[in-house]
């Protein structure tokens, strides 16, 4: 338990403070579908150390929780790391939690709740997740990229594509083992998914 809480510690950097105990009351990073059920956790509870952890940026009154659970009746131990942040600061708060859930915690940007980038003024940033799909979709198809670059455009589109798809999948493998059968057909032929879109 305490190797995973010194590894986030060490993630986190400078100026995180840890506690037991739930998170403060505030928005959380993640859409609420993609957290999970405490109660998935409790045959787990006690075994390999298992800590539910939260990380919560506070500015002011306002706070943005990162955890993947359902901060409600957790039946394992439970930590919070917080740091305080200056009011104007917020954009930097959701910044950071952002940055660790998608590069520590590889979720996919998608799962991130919208709201909570457009309050912190970084939809500029992670367009992807702010907009419509379909608006991001047409933006990309109106792009006019000089045709020395549209093959190196498609190429990094598809790649991005791909990696986003095979994280998802990940994610999906996590909680159902049955989507390894998926991973491994896709990770295979690639190009046997875009039939699934022609």
């Amino acid at each position: 338990m305490s190797a995973v809480l010194e590894q986030v510690r060490n993630r986190l950097g400078a100026g995180w403070e840890m506690y037991w105990g739930y998170p403060p009351k505030g928005v959380y990073l993640l859409k609420e579908e993609y957290l999970s059920d405490p109660s998935s956790l409790t045959r787990q509870c006690g075994r390999d150390g298992l800590v539910v952890v939260y990380i919560a940026a506070v500015a002011g009154d306002f706070a943005v929780v990162y955890g993947r659970v359902k901060p409600h009746n957790v039946g394992c131990p439970v930590a919070t790391f917080v740091k305080e942040f200056n009011r104007s600061e917020v954009r930097t708060a959701v910044r950071a939690l952002v940055e660790y859930a998608t590069a520590v915690d590889k979720i996919p940007v998608f799962q991130i709740n919208p709201e909570v980038l457009r309050f912190a003024g970084l939809c500029d940033e992670y367009p992807v997740v702010c907009e419509e799909p379909e608006a991001v979709v047409k933006r990309l198809e109106n792009r006019e990229p000089e045709k020395s670059e549209r093959s190196q455009a498609a190429a990094s589109r598809s790649e991005w594509v791909l990696g986003e798809v095979l994280r998802v999948l990940s994610d999906l493998v996590e909680r159902d083992p049955i989507y390894v059968e998926v991973l491994k057909k896709v990770v295979e032929n690639p190009e046997k998914l875009k039939e699934c879109y022609d």
